[in-house]
């Protein structure tokens, strides 16, 4: 599945998690706000910043529990988004927390690890690591889920129990 089809699903995936409770704090406003998610997350400039993370980790392969500089690139647009995190689990991995902690709960999750395969198709952003590459979609992943958190962070006060 290409980068694109796995970003619609994530929205139409996520979307769906934002549709199955009332996580709005305003009950006139719930209505407008789940198709605004969804507008926003389709906007260039959140969707080509999801693109962008997704290459630099593509380029830039790690295996399991090695996730070093991915889990630094992570840490360092949650400082940029404000979002508040926990961190090292399981050595490399990051919790970002948005909202108030209250129930009810959304959890989104993603791997970050690469495999060991050596990247056989010739394009602009290949594997910057011989052996190494992400043939598993983690690296889109981790930039969906980015993406997520910036536009949770963005309509934070909107949502309430999270």
């Amino acid at each position: 599945m290409d980068f694109f089809k796995c970003v619609k699903l994530f929205i139409i995936m996520f979307i769906s998690f934002l549709s199955a409770t009332p996580i709005f704090s305003d009950s006139s406003s719930s209505s407008n706000a789940i198709p605004n998610f969804l507008e926003l997350a389709k906007e260039p400039q959140v969707f080509d910043w999801m693109v962008d993370i997704r290459r630099k980790i593509h380029e830039n392969p790690e295996l399991g529990y090695e996730e070093f500089e991915t889990s630094k690139l992570i840490r360092t647009e949650l400082d940029e988004l404000g979002v508040q995190y926990k961190h090292p689990v399981a050595v490399t991995g990051v919790i970002g927390y948005i909202g108030t902690g209250l129930p009810p709960f959304v959890a989104l999750r993603a791997d970050m690890d690469a495999l060991l395969m050596q990247e056989l198709v010739e394009w602009e952003h290949k594997s910057k690591v011989p052996g190494k590459m992400h043939a598993c979609g983690h690296d889109a992943h981790v930039a969906m889920l980015l993406g997520a958190a910036k536009i949770l962070k963005e309509h934070e006060k909107q949502l309430y129990g999270f």
